[in-house]
């Protein structure tokens, strides 16, 4: 059986990352470059990046995390080993020496009025390593995320493979207010180090609860049944973070983590909850962003970032320019997909599977 609500879900992420994404160049930030390019500042974005920042990166990863059970469900450990480097480590690679440094270039001609050409550029771009700042030199920008992917895949397989293969599933995951605990764990984990921000601990918590909560289908009904009790956490938690960053900004003291975690934990599970109750069904659109939607999220930042460098050379101010920021590069992204996803070496550049050979075409009867 299919579980719909999971590609629901994911394929919604993915939308929204053109609405989060394109709100960064026009949100409040503390440093003018901590994007790759700004315009004018409006409340609508701001507020949509305190509200959200938060939970569609980690619900990505427990989604994940989901989907690998299923997948370890049809397939020996070899064969999922083989899947993940080349549907992950072959994008990653490709995407940090094609798709990503154009990011990087159109940051500099904005931010420091670099006017070389794009060429010149690069010869200075794989030879700084100082950082990883997309102002000054080679960065894995948002495609840290399949990196992170990537390695947790790989490292956890030992456990995920016994777990197939043992049918085990944790039963205190059906006791809700046990699976709600599970971001006391979350939160330990988030007092290890996080290189540039990033914890690979926490999204590795996060991939291994979605497998874990993927493994019995009396998790994932506990889990919509307890959807409205989720639901009211995860609002009155996310206003608490929106009053926080809107005021004091976010806080990473041990008592805001041990509270912050619990929120975004809740946000996850209301996620899962109403998915599962309203989407688990068939969808056209849905069905089509399932393959789209890896090499959508590949392409998308740098879209993001080009089509805002000469729609601010017009306004960076106001509605119009925010829609033709997203809608542009969301046809764009798309077309991409469509340009590729027949010619077999693009496919595998995007973690796509090779298209599958027409069937021959049977001889006419004499």
């Amino acid at each position: 059986m299919r579980h719909h609500y999971v590609d629901w879900i994911r394929n919604l992420c993915i939308l929204f990352l053109f609405a989060f994404h394109t709100a960064r160049f026009f949100n409040a930030d503390a440093t003018e470059t901590s994007f790759y390019l700004k315009g004018g500042e409006n409340a609508f974005s701001t507020y949509l990046v305190y509200a959200s920042s938060f939970w569609f990166t980690p619900l990505l990863f427990l989604i994940a995390g989901m989907s690998a059970y299923f997948v370890l469900k049809r397939r020996s450990a070899g064969a999922f080993a083989k899947e993940r480097t080349m549907r992950l480590a072959v994008p990653f690679l490709f995407g940090c020496l094609v798709i990503v440094p154009p990011q990087s270039y159109y940051a500099l001609r904005f931010h420091e009025g670099y006017n070389g050409s794009y060429w010149d550029f690069l010869g200075s771009y794989f030879t700084d390593f100082a950082d990883w700042d997309p102002l000054t030199g080679l960065s894995p920008a948002h495609l840290w995320f399949i990196a992170f992917l990537f390695v947790m895949s790989v490292a956890a397989l030992p456990l995920m493979r016994w777990t197939v293969k043992r049918e085990y599933s944790p039963k205190w995951m059906r006791d809700p207010r046990l699976l709600f605990a599970a971001s006391a764990g979350l939160a330990l984990l988030a007092l290890l180090p996080a290189p540039g921000g990033k914890s690979l601990f926490v999204s590795a918590g996060y991939f291994l609860l979605g497998f874990f909560i993927a493994t019995d289908d009396a998790i994932t009904a506990g889990i919509e049944r307890n959807r409205h009790v989720f639901g009211l956490i995860a609002l009155a938690g996310t206003a608490a973070i929106v009053v926080e960053e809107a005021t004091v900004g976010r806080q990473s003291d041990l008592l805001s983590v041990l509270w912050h975690h619990p929120v975004y934990w809740a946000v996850l599970l209301a996620f899962l909850g109403y998915g599962r109750r309203h989407l688990n069904r068939p969808n056209a659109f849905i069905t089509y962003l399932t393959q789209a939607s890896f090499p959508v999220y590949i392409v998308h930042q740098t879209y993001l970032v080009v089509a805002a460098y000469y729609v601010f050379r017009v306004s960076d101010h106001g509605v119009l320019p925010y829609l033709a920021i997203a809608l542009g590069a969301f046809a764009l992204s798309i077309a991409t997909y469509e340009a590729n996803r027949r010619w077999n070496p693009a496919r595998a550049l995007f973690g796509l599977r090779s298209a599958p050979r027409p069937a021959p075409a049977m001889a006419e009867s004499r």
